[in-house]
């Protein structure tokens, strides 16, 4: 991104401020419900609703990444959904496939997901719960049609080198050429080095996002 298109780009995520507070606003009331300690996010600090005012960046990278986005997303991790928030709030009213897996420990993640799909009705989701190292694999043994296919994949699932080198690796099956992958959570070396990989290999390069704090992320495009 450009000067101009980052003063852009935060211009129009600021024109959405409203709404995003409504949908905070909801989604932690169901996250105070169900009695679990929300985990990392974009948002909040680490298993509290206290806003964490370093990761703004974070979440104009996301709301941009979400804007790439012609007919499918992936994401890989769904948690209390506020990342898919923010990909989906910029967007127009055109329908979008969307793919989620999650492992499914957290009282609040469906009752979460149901509110998105409520208050974004022209999107199709789908959900896949269980470990996403068997999950996805079986999933996309099953959905053949759909290898190179999503335009933006958000890989923010299991932090262990075992869930993000199958994350990653599944992730680059459903991306397609010109389409990203976003990467969670760099600050953590193993994770940031995948990155690294990916982009070594010369079918990947970094796309430019705004300075992320706090959980850093970083996204790559394939070539």
């Amino acid at each position: 991104m450009s000067e101009f298109v980052v003063a852009v780009v935060k211009q129009e995520f600021e024109s959405h401020s409203s709404r995003m507070k409504m949908y905070l606003d909801d989604l932690a009331q169901i996250v105070n419900e169900s009695g679990d300690a929300l985990e990392g996010n974009a948002f909040y600090y680490h298993t509290t609703l206290k806003l964490f005012p370093a990761l703004y960046n974070k979440q104009v990278n996301l709301f941009w990444c979400g804007k790439q986005a012609t007919t499918k997303i992936c994401e890989i991790g769904l948690n209390a959904g506020h990342s898919s928030m923010l990909m989906l709030l910029g967007r127009d009213s055109s329908p979008l496939d969307y793919t989620i897996f999650d492992i499914g420990e957290h009282r609040y993640t469906r009752p979460s997901l149901t509110y998105l799909e409520r208050k974004f009705q022209h999107i199709k989701f789908e959900y896949i719960e269980g470990d996403s190292t068997v999950t996805m694999p079986n999933w996309i043994k099953n959905n053949q049609s759909c290898l190179e296919s999503y335009d933006v994949v958000h890989v923010d699932g299991g932090h262990s080198e075992h869930c993000i080198s199958n994350d990653i690796k599944n992730a680059n099956l459903l991306v397609k050429k010109g389409g990203l992958i976003i990467i969670d959570d760099t600050h953590l070396h193993h994770i940031n080095a995948w990155a690294h990989n990916f982009v070594s290999s010369g079918n990947y390069r970094f796309v430019y996002l705004l300075p992320s704090h706090g959980y850093t992320h970083s996204a790559i495009q394939k070539i």
